[in-house]
Formats: structure tokens, sequence, C-alpha cells
């Protein structure tokens, strides 16, 4: 591991992933775009299922409301994270198998697994096609990949966009009208643990026919795109 990689692994142990869930894991629009996502995918009894990029577990959640009998993997970057992914897992009374490994080097025999999940990982990995295509080697033929690329369009009218949509949400839901807006804010402000990423190489950003593009050298199973009109993000989806 050289010392770039060393440092970014240090910051997503000890910084990130220490206020991650309190700031991003907490917007609603992102919990709706985590429950979107796993509501494509087929999950059926003792099905293996792996969450790439795993981060501290909150897709755990989504999937194990939808069947609690699948057997599920966590990989990723941080052990931290997956300590915290393992401990949530357990909250529910489910084991969990989680592993440190690199997503662009997926330590698993071809069609090891019935279904994948890679969500808000693509961001922060420079070889977003080396793990695209990590990620369908993994799969059995006939197996289910859902995973969220970047479109670009970030910026101070997409902050803009999700505190209002917490806000809303917050309202709703009941919350006063005070405590409604500055939660969210609160959680908008713990983004500025982002900024060391800006020192990064410039990450990829894909249009509608980059993906489709990409995901036809790895696949030859019928596969979807949408687009989160609040989170921003592509949504791939489809069978190996």
């Amino acid at each position: 591991m050289n010392l770039g990689s060393r440092m970014m692994q240090v910051y997503f142990n000890y910084v990130y992933n220490q206020v991650y869930d309190f700031g991003t894991a907490r917007l609603n629009r992102y919990r709706r775009l985590q429950e979107r996502c796993v509501g494509k995918l087929d999950l059926k009894e003792n099905h293996r299922v792996l969450c790439v990029g795993v981060g501290t577990g909150n897709e755990i959640f989504r999937i194990l409301e939808v069947n609690r009998s699948v057997s599920i993997v966590g990989v990723d970057y941080s052990h931290i994270a997956l300590q915290r992914a393992y401990k949530k897992a357990l909250t529910l009374g489910k084991r969990i198998e989680v592993l440190t490994m690199d997503a662009r080097n997926l330590e698993f025999a071809a069609g090891s697994f019935d279904k994948a999940i890679c969500l808000h990982v693509m961001d922060f990995v420079a070889e977003n096609e080396k793990v695209t295509g990590e990620i369908i080697r993994v799969l059995k033929d006939g197996g289910q990949f859902v995973i969220t690329y970047p479109s670009g369009k970030e910026g101070a009218r997409w902050g803009l966009n999700l505190l209002k949509d917490n806000v809303h949400h917050n309202i709703r839901s009941g919350m006063n009208r005070a405590r409604a807006f500055l939660e969210p804010l609160a959680q908008m402000l713990a983004g500025i643990v982002y900024l060391p990423l800006l020192l990064r190489p410039k990450k990829r950003d894909y249009s509608l026919q980059d993906l489709e593009a990409m995901v036809t050298q790895f696949t030859t199973g019928d596969f979807h795109i949408e687009e989160d009109s609040v989170y921003q993000d592509f949504i791939l989806y489809g069978r190996k």
C-alpha cells in the first residue's frame, strides 16, 4: 500500500466513519435511496448477498427488512467501519461476514454470489470500471446487481435540495419547525469531513451513455439505469 492509500485509509477509519452515521446516513433522502436500491433485488431465502463498500452497514438494515434469511458478506477498505457494520447486524440478531478488501480486487471466485449491491462507493474510487467488472465477475449467471454512480451534478444546489428534503420530511413526521431545520443543518455541517476528499484525483462522473457503454463490456444480461432526482446518483441494476 503506497503512502497516499495509507493516508486515505487512516482518514476513513478515524475521521470520515466517525461522523458518517450522524451525517449522511441520517439524511432522509439517502435512506430512501438505499431502500430504492435494495428494492431492486429479488431476495430469496439463503441467497448470498455481497455488499461492496458496506461502510458502517446501513444498507444491511434495508436488506434484512426485506428478507432476514439471506447470507450477507460485507467488504470495505476500513476495518473500523466493518466493526460497526458487524455490530449493527448483531443488534438485529444476524451474524454477517465482514472482510477488509479492496473493491478493485475482490478476493472471491467467479460466481460466488446471488446478489451484489454497491452504494455510494464509486464517488471514492478512481477505477470505477475495474470495480464494476469485479462486482459482476463474482456474481452467478443470472445474479442481480445494483450499483450507484455519480452524475456530476453535486454542488451547492444539490446540498440545498438535500437539506430542504430533510426539513420537509421532519415536519411531515411531526417534528417542531425549529428542530426540523436545525437537525438536518447540523448533519450537513458534519459534511466538513469530506473536505480532505477534495485533495484526491478528480473522480469520474458519468452520463447515461457512459454507463450503458461500460456495463455492456461486462455482461450481456438485461440492465436498466435510473437517476435519483434529489440525490443525483445514477442507479444501475440488472442481471449478469
